[in-house]
């Protein structure tokens, strides 16, 4: 662990000084625990060596940092962090993440003035390409996955709720895995139109489709999956839309290589979509990159950035929806090989529940 900690490391310092940068202050939770191992809260200062600093909440979980002098102060961490560093620690240009909020920016600036802060453009990408430890990590959050997704089909019944089925996953998920790696989508009927619905106290009714997507936290990683299955008797466009989208996924998985354009791969899957004649009712990206976060790059949409690169894992998630009807989305994870895709989910891409 040691050493590929002390690789990532290597690759973001080789990154930062690519951008003329002396160092970097981090506080997003996910590229903390990437580069030393902390799953708690606090700020990681990277120049000559690695800083964390943390409060007393986490005092016992800096145990888990490996490889930085570990700082817990009980006055706000930025002035505990202006304590710890000696003068020269960065040097003149310092990156930050894009996501770190204004008022902490303003803060930087009224407790380290001599510091010449900018966004460092390479944290973005920083976890996109996934070392074989996490891979392994992800294979087993998506197999935990698939085995929740199998005994999930035995709750719906005519009468169960989304709320109650949701409540159900989630147990499970931290009964099989750690947790859930975001809130669980369950879907029934023209609720499934809307790609990011809530549970609800909707009840399940015979001839009426189903959405589940959820996702297991397994030691820090994530997986994600969508299923779109019917409740009895499927309609005929039903299955012509299921049809489409299984299509437009199997396009892009054929499709995707290392090299290739994010904005080329999705739009490989959104032609079969629009020339099946549903191009208007496919209105998000293909997929994400998935690994400490659920949502990572790639960012794989009409309006991404960058390339594909071998180890990247990433989500294929096509959709039609059908406002007030329903909707279809199949999503599945893969890892990015060089000669193509391994898909990493394997439940089935339909059943007939009855």
């Amino acid at each position: 662990m040691v050493c590929r900690l002390n690789r990532r490391r290597d690759r973001l310092k080789e990154s930062l000084s690519e951008e003329g940068l002396s160092g970097a202050l981090l506080a997003d939770p996910a590229n903390i625990r990437y580069l030393c191992g902390f799953s708690g809260e606090g700020i990681l200062a990277v120049g000559e060596a690695l800083v964390l600093v943390t409060d007393p909440r986490y005092g016992e979980q800096t145990e888990e940092a490996q490889g930085c002098r570990v700082v817990v102060t009980r006055e706000r961490l930025l002035d505990g962090l202006k304590e710890a560093l000696k003068d020269g620690f960065w040097g003149e240009r310092v990156g930050l993440e894009g996501s770190l909020p204004y008022g902490t920016y303003l803060r930087l600036l009224e407790v380290f003035p001599d510091v010449g802060w900018t966004k460092a453009s390479c944290l973005e990408a920083l976890r996109s390409v996934k070392d074989e430890g996490e891979i392994a990590l992800i294979k087993e959050a998506a197999r935990i996955g698939d085995r929740i997704f199998e005994g999930l089909l035995s709750l719906l019944r005519p009468g169960v709720t989304e709320r109650e089925v949701a409540a159900e996953l989630v147990y499970r998920l931290h009964r099989e895995g750690e947790g859930s790696s975001f809130e669980p989508i369950v879907a029934f009927g023209p609720n499934s139109s809307k790609p990011h619905a809530a549970p609800s106290d909707r009840k399940l009714v015979e001839g009426e489709p189903v959405l589940v997507d959820f996702g297991v936290l397994l030691r820090g990683y994530a997986s994600d999956m969508t299923r779109t299955f019917w409740f009895g008797e499927p309609e005929e466009e039903f299955l012509k839309v299921h049809s489409v989208v299984l299509e437009a996924q199997n396009a892009a998985l054929e499709a995707a290589r290392p090299g290739m354009d994010v904005v080329e791969l999705d739009g490989v899957a959104r032609k079969v979509i629009e020339d099946a004649g549903y191009g208007e009712n496919f209105g998000h990206g293909l997929g994400h990159g998935v690994g400490l976060e659920v949502h990572e790059p790639p960012r794989i949409s009409p309006k991404g950035e960058g390339k594909l690169e071998e180890g990247m894992v990433f989500t294929v998630e096509p959709g039609i929806y059908l406002p007030g009807r329903w909707g279809v989305r199949t999503e599945d994870m893969v890892v990015l090989g060089r000669d193509g895709p391994e898909v990493i989910t394997s439940s089935p891409k339909f059943v007939r529940i009855s």
